[in-house]
């Protein structure tokens, strides 16, 4: 075994907090050839303990034994490893640190940003400004940020500056972040106390907000766009170093605008221009003979402000685009979604979990509050592009049924075993297979091939590694199929990629029932500022879809009695089909609607196949042509040729829609209404994406057989069923039937 390498190092062991503290070598293996005793060509290696082992941070430094600990690094213990190579026959020379907490609370640093983080000095009207202050020994204490408008000319300032905004926010993690919006209303006050409205400066400062002391050094905001007021012959926009950097990275951005587009920018810049500089002249800012006869045109006005890809939010916007979600609301969604999900036994999560946390599995986060929860889950949105409304509720409902209702961090028990042991399913998403571990392991600096249980009991470790899986896995970035708001796709490329029918991904129906509760409380998609609403095109008017290629509006072929088109599945159950129809197309009458009353197309199949018994012991067989799932998915079971039994007195004239959903009891729950059981009292609702594909499979029926919709009927009107069966789909179709 080689004892090449360092002896020795020596360093504070217990350094302050903020304070940057160097380690040195102080010996050298004697083997080690003296070419090789060279600093610049060691590496330090930075650990920090959990669950009582140390693991790797991702801080790792060559040549360079500096560190500076942050603000909370003395709640932990961490060790700094130094080695020539690794490994070097024997274990790296280490010091077991302990960080203590700064004597004296400070604000170290202020710094200005963009809304995505990076530097910022110039910003465009209705542009974020981001103010940062990274503190010292000041956990959760409160700082006063305030914007001012800087009268003084040149770098100075001056007892007549004017304070424009203050927001007070508190302490965390050894960080105070505040958001100030650029509106009309502040540039206007800003103007108040500025004589040039061409030169307007602003800068910010941060205090304690109890004690009003350590006040730090200004910070200037120099030329807001919006207030570079344009002559007659304006100049060109000025572009701010983050508009530069997209321009550049991303030419799909510079498309031209539609017309509609255009001419909603052009009323908002003269909207704006007029608004202006009527205030301008009313105050004597501004000399009338100064005003232009017209604005200048959209491309170079000073007014039109290109917008972040996902900043279109209005000043009154509750949306979710871009913005964290908080522990409060963290709560409200995970209880939505335990609500609307059913154990194999009929109950909902929420009964027995409530709004706990993590609570079961065999390997468990420490921290198990929603506050770290919302934290981790808001670092993941911004570190891998879950930035808008239907993305995060893809990701989360996603993660929702992946780790058992948000109360397991681990597959199985404890005393099961799997093959693919010990690399078996952790975190969010379940990271499973040594290939993903050690792709994981490339990507982020976290050795969990060493230590796999890291992905379950560090619940950082845990965010991020789902978040890796949901945008570089094997099959692609899921974020596209989110966006498209395919429960289907979202769910096999979590679960099974090369999936083709929902029956094979492992929990789709409460996948699906977790994302539609997420919709809900999201107010998604009626409340989503950002959602980009597509003008259908003149072919597809009368799809309620919004596809150019639906059953509903394209011409489909019906091969021995089953249709041809990628909107339809075949799955054959031959047992349900009873003779033929004495003619193929004019002897159905009627399009009957049905429920299921149960909660996956899968359980219908499976109903249709197993039948019921009768009176003299046989078996009937039951069943409909078409089953809707809640992910839109259609089915066909029977050739249109056949008579299938699903409605006494119209089997033989009609062709019947089982759509999947529940009978519910007065508390919500899923019942059938037999004996012990609760009455039924209504009927779980339809998710979106069925009832427009319900819709659509109805309307190409209708055309087919040359029907008009007086001819679509429910099942309860015409036998006795429970009562709504067929109504509540007629109710959620009709108005796309128009």
């Amino acid at each position: 075994m080689s004892k090449q390498g360092i002896y020795k190092i020596s360093g504070n062991t217990k350094p302050k907090v903020g304070e940057r503290v160097t380690y040195k070598i102080d010996e050298w293996y004697p083997a080690t050839p003296l070419e090789k005793r060279n600093p610049a060509l060691v590496t330090w290696h930075l650990f920090k303990k959990v669950n009582g082992k140390f693991v790797p941070t991702n801080i790792k430094k060559k040549g360079v034994s500096s560190f500076t600990f942050n603000t909370t690094a003395y709640k932990d213990t961490f060790r700094i490893e130094a080695y020539l190579h690794n490994p070097e026959g024997r274990a790296p020379m280490a010091l077991e640190i302990q960080p203590q907490p700064s004597d004296v609370p400070r604000i170290n640093k202020v710094e200005l940003k963009y809304i995505d983080d990076t530097p910022g000095t110039v910003f465009s009207f209705t542009e974020k400004l981001v103010a940062e202050a990274k503190c010292m020994n000041l956990e959760g204490q409160y700082l006063q940020f305030t914007l001012w408008e800087d009268d003084a000319k040149g770098s100075g300032h001056n007892a007549k500056n004017l304070p424009i905004d203050s927001k007070k926010e508190k302490v965390k993690n050894g960080i105070a972040r505040v958001e100030f919006m650029l509106t009309k209303a502040l540039m206007k006050k800003a103007m108040e106390g500025e004589t040039d409205p061409k030169e307007l400066e602003f800068y910010v400062t941060v205090e304690y907000y109890s004690h009003k002391k350590h006040a730090t050094e200004n910070k200037s905001v120099k030329n807001p766009i919006i207030l570079d007021l344009p002559s007659s012959k304006p100049s060109p926009k000025p572009v701010s170093p983050k508009e530069q950097s997209k321009a550049k990275d991303s030419p799909a951005e510079n498309k031209p605008k539609s017309k509609k587009e255009e001419k909603d920018i052009a009323h908002q810049v003269i909207d704006w221009w007029n608004e202006l500089w009527d205030w301008g002249e009313s105050n004597g800012t501004i000399k009338k003979d100064q005003r232009p006869t017209a604005p200048p045109p959209p491309g170079n006005s000073p007014a039109v402000i290109k917008e972040p890809k996902l900043e279109k939010k209005t000043d009154n916007c509750t949306c979710f685009c871009d913005r964290a979600i908080n522990p409060k609301e963290l709560k409200e969604m995970v209880i939505a979604m335990r609500k609307a999900t059913f154990d194999e036994a009929g109950e909902n999560f929420y009964k027995w979990n409530k709004d706990n946390l993590f609570t079961g599995g065999h390997e468990q986060f420490n921290d198990k509050s929603y506050e770290k929860f919302a934290e981790v889950l808001n670092k993941t949105f911004e570190n891998y592009e879950i930035t808008s409304c239907i993305r995060k509720i893809h990701f989360l409902g996603q993660c929702y049924h992946e780790t058992g209702a948000f109360m397991k961090s681990v597959e199985g028990k404890i005393n099961q075993e799997y093959s693919y042991d010990p690399y078996r399913g952790r975190g969010f998403i379940h990271l499973t297979l040594q290939g993903n571990y050690q792709k994981f392991k490339d990507n982020s600096g976290y050795d969990v091939v060493k230590n796999p249980k890291l992905v379950s009991t560090n619940i950082e470790i845990a965010a991020m590694s789902s978040g890796w899986y949901w945008k570089y896995n094997d099959k692609g970035n899921i974020n596209p199929f989110a966006d498209k708001d395919s429960v289907f796709d979202t769910s096999r490329m979590v679960n099974k990629p090369n999936a083709t029918k929902s029956s094979s991904i492992n929990g789709y129906n409460q996948r699906v029932n977790a994302i539609n509760a997420l919709k809900t409380v999201f107010q998604y998609p009626q409340n989503c500022c950002n959602l980009n609403k597509k003008e259908k095109s003149s072919k597809n008017e009368l799809c309620p879809s919004d596809l150019e290629d639906c059953i509903c509006t394209t011409a489909f072929n019906v091969n021995n009695g089953f249709i041809e088109h990628s909107r339809v599945m075949k799955n054959h159950v031959a047992v349900i089909e009873h003779g033929t129809f004495k003619d193929p197309k004019t002897s159905v009458q009627k399009i009957i609607l049905h429920r299921t009353a149960g909660g996956t197309t899968q359980a219908c199949i499976n109903a249709f196949k197993g039948g019921r018994k009768n009176k003299k012991g046989g078996i009937d067989y039951y069943g409909t042509h078409f089953i809707v799932g809640k992910d839109g998915v259609i089915i066909q079971t029977a050739n249109l040729s056949k008579v299938t039994w699903h409605c006494a007195g119209w089997n033989s004239k009609s062709v019947g829609i089982e759509v999947v959903g529940f009978a519910i009891d007065k508390n919500g729950k899923p019942t059938l209404g037999l004996k012990g059981q609760n009455p039924v009292a209504g009927w779980e609702n339809l998710t979106e994406e069925q009832a427009k594909s319900v819709a659509c499979l109805v309307i190409a029926l209708l055309s087919y057989y040359n029907l008009d919709t007086s001819k679509i009927d429910c099942h309860e009107h015409l036998a006795a069923k429970e009562a709504g069966e067929g109504q509540i789909v007629y109710n959620a179709i009709k108005d796309y039937l128009k």
